[in-house]
């Protein structure tokens, strides 16, 4: 159940010294916090928001709040900069609040700021943000180096760092050329430092995945079919839809809700044809804008095959032994890291190596570069730019693919059988 809105949403103390109020996901900057003007403000603000039926009118923004309020003495809206000195502390913290807001649908990369925001914050805390040079970020990412982090992620971080400085010189809370001193800190290069190398990702073999899936649930497995034929991201598969299929043409196109380019205003259109299009007939039996791929359905079938596999009689103190509260229920739909450990176990039953969901990404976009060429695997990759699928090296799999599908299958004919 959903929170109910506060009737008075709460005023705080940003940073930078002013009053600063959040409704409807906009912050409402209201002048030196604590002066009579921007409690005024407020008033106004709160007036607006609790007689539109807590909720501000539509195309209210910060200009509206400025015309009414032009007759106080300070203005509505202005500049953010402190006047009191910031430190590291400060700017992180503020950072971490918009990154909450901004990947609140990626846990991973909130995790990663949330850490390298600690750790900041961990040795150089209390440091002026003005004092924060290209030494102090050297040093940091020496201290990656020595943690055993590979070249190419150390550079990854230290580039991070240097994007929170950015989107601090973007909120006016520090100058410009302390931000600009640390684009100086140039990347580690290969041969010029102890951080060891990244293994370069290689594509998984058909073997290996053919063995693999014999130990998922029917859910699971059609997900990884349509990975393997399609190539599309782990995210993209996980939030299928009927709804985001066109249908009207003999080839199916899988237009993703959201995707990673998005916010840049691309297009992502994913092909669904042949062994894709098969796995993924049995699951558009659903309301259309319900996943397809549902961990629930996952677990009753397990549940179900442990039954079916049964030798001894089930005792009537056992014919249901469902938690009827349990502490952790099954999603409405996969996650990337939810798929990730359904693989990792599979493999482990299987007594395979294990590999991961983007070696499925990659194994396709391999084949089909080799087939075709780079700019066929940019566009069912999804990829920005040109330079991005090269990265994709060429590798012998042993075994052709159809010339018309240009892609690997796994195939169904190997499978176990579902039950009823």
């Amino acid at each position: 159940m959903a929170r109910p809105k506060s009737p008075t949403p709460i005023l705080k103390a940003h940073i930078s010294g002013q009053s600063v109020c959040r409704i409807d996901g906009i912050d409402f900057y209201l002048g030196r916090h604590g002066t009579p003007e921007s409690l005024a403000k407020y008033a106004v603000l709160i007036r607006e928001y609790q007689a539109n039926g807590l909720s501000l009118p539509e195309g209210f923004s910060p200009e509206t709040l400025r015309h009414f309020t032009e007759g106080f003495s300070q203005p509505a809206v202005k500049m953010h900069m402190a006047d009191s000195p910031i430190v590291i502390r400060h700017l992180t913290t503020a950072f971490v609040g918009h990154a909450e807001r901004v990947y609140a649908n990626s846990k991973a990369e909130l995790s990663r700021i949330r850490q390298i925001c600690e750790e900041i914050e961990t040795q150089d805390g209390n440091t002026l943000v003005e004092d924060y040079g290209p030494k102090k970020l050297k040093e940091q990412r020496e201290r990656w180096v020595r943690s055993g982090k590979c070249r190419r992620y150390c550079n990854r971080l230290t580039c991070l760092v240097v994007s929170i400085f950015e989107w601090g010189v973007s909120e006016e809370m520090i100058e410009e050329s302390t931000w600009n001193r640390l684009t100086s800190v140039k990347p580690l290069r290969e041969g010029q430092t102890e951080a060891p190398e990244s293994n370069a990702r290689k594509p998984v073999s058909l073997a290996v995945v053919r063995a693999t899936v014999l130990e998922l649930s029917p859910q699971l497995k059609a997900m990884v079919r349509i990975h393997v034929a399609t190539g599309m991201r782990p995210s993209e598969l996980c939030t299928i839809r009927p709804c985001d299929i066109d249908k009207t043409g003999d080839e199916w196109l899988y237009r993703p809700a959201k995707h990673k380019n998005k916010s840049k205003g691309h297009d992502r259109v994913i092909p669904i044809l042949g062994d894709a299009k098969d796995a993924l007939l049995d699951y558009l039996n659903r309301p259309s804008e319900s996943y397809c791929f549902s961990p629930s359905e996952s677990v009753a079938w397990w549940q179900a095959k442990k039954r079916s596999e049964r030798k001894s009689k089930v005792q009537p103190s056992q014919e249901s032994r469902a938690v009827e509260s349990p502490r952790v229920k099954p999603g409405e739909k996969y996650t990337q890291d939810s798929y990730r450990r359904a693989i990792a176990r599979a493999c482990k039953r299987a007594k395979v190596d294990q590999w991961y969901p983007y070696q499925l990404r990659h194994l396709n976009l391999t084949e089909v570069r080799d087939a075709l060429s780079a700019e066929h695997a940019q566009a069912i990759g999804g990829h920005s730019r040109i330079d991005m699928t090269n990265t994709y090296a060429k590798a012998k799999i042993g075994k052709a693919i159809e010339a018309a599908k240009h892609a690997p299958t796994l195939g169904s004919s190997d499978s176990k059988p579902e039950l009823a």
